[in-house]
C-alpha cells in the first residue's frame, strides 16, 4: 500500500512538472511574439564606408580610423540581422577596397564607390544601409545622425525611425534630426529605402573614445537593427 502511494505521488509530481514546462514554453513563445522576433527573409545590403587604401577620417592617439569603426559596427549589425532571419549582403567584410585598377587616389576612390553602388543596384535589396563616422573642424559637435536620398520617402521613414532609436538606446540628449542628402554618391538617386548613417563624430574626443569601444559599437548597431525591425513592421506589407 505504501509503495503504491509512493508511485502515485511520483506520477502526480511528474504530471505537474510537465504541465509547468508546457506553460513556461507557451509563456516564452508569447514573449517572443510580443517582442516582434523577426521571421523575415528581407534582404539588407550593408556598406561599411571606406576601407583598404581609404582610411576615411583618421583616428587620434593610436585609435582606430573610420574605416575600421565602420566595419566593426557593420559586422555587429550583420550578426543581429542574421540572427533574426534577415539576408545580409556586405560590400566588404574585411579591410579592403573595391577598386579594380591602379591610378590616382581620386580615381581609385571613384572606382571603389562605383563598384559598391553596383552591388546595391544589382542586388535590389529591401533596404540599403551605409555606415560612416563624422568629423568636423570644431570638436564640440557630437551625436549619431541619419541621412536619406532626395525624394526617397521610404528612406526618410527609415531614417526617422533609426534616429529615434539612437535617442532611445544610445543617447537621449541626441537632438539631431534626419536630413535629406543629394550629394553623397553612394546613396544619390537610389529609389530603394536607403539610409546613410554617421555614427558619431571622431573629431569629438569623448565620442571618438566611445566609437572605439566594442560595447558602444554594439549599442549603435542594435539601435539600427531595432529601427529596421520597426520600419518593416510599421510600413512594409508582407
Amino acid at each position: 500500500m505504501v509503495i503504491r502511494k509512493y508511485w502515485l505521488i511520483r506520477i502526480c509530481i511528474a504530471v505537474i512538472a510537465i504541465t509547468v514546462l508546457i506553460l513556461l514554453l507557451n509563456y516564452y513563445k508569447i514573449i517572443e511574439v510580443s517582442m516582434g522576433v523577426s521571421t523575415t527573409d528581407k534582404v539588407i545590403v550593408i556598406d561599411p564606408g571606406h576601407g583598404g587604401f581609404d582610411p576615411g577620417k583618421l583616428g587620434s592617439n593610436g585609435r582606430k580610423n573610420e574605416k575600421d569603426i565602420n566595419l566593426d559596427i557593420s559586422l555587429y549589425l550583420k550578426a543581429y540581422l542574421e540572427q533574426n532571419d534577415f539576408v545580409v549582403i556586405m560590400t566588404r567584410e574585411k579591410d579592403e577596397d573595391l577598386y579594380t585598377e591602379d591610378g590616382s587616389n581620386r580615381k581609385m576612390k571613384t572606382i571603389d564607390l562605383t563598384n559598391r553602388k553596383k552591388i546595391v543596384l544589382d542586388m535590389k535589396p529591401d533596404v540599403f544601409i551605409s555606415i560612416h563616422a563624422n568629423s568636423f573642424q570644431e570638436s564640440k559637435y557630437y551625436g549619431a545622425q541619419t541621412f536619406y536620398p532626395k525624394n526617397n520617402e521610404e528612406g526618410m521613414k527609415l531614417a526617422n525611425i533609426i534616429q529615434q532609436e539612437f535617442m532611445n538606446i544610445v543617447d537621449p540628449d541626441n537632438k539631431r534630426v534626419p536630413l535629406e542628402n543629394d550629394t553623397v554618391y553612394i546613396i544619390k538617386g537610389l529609389d530603394i529605402p536607403t539610409v546613410l548613417i554617421e555614427c558619431g563624430f571622431l573629431s569629438n574626443p569623448e565620442e571618438e573614445r566611445k566609437l572605439n569601444d566594442p560595447q558602444y559599437q554594439q549599442k549603435i548597431a542594435w539601435s539600427i537593427y531595432v529601427g529596421l525591425e520597426k520600419y518593416f513592421k510599421t510600413f512594409v506589407q508582407e
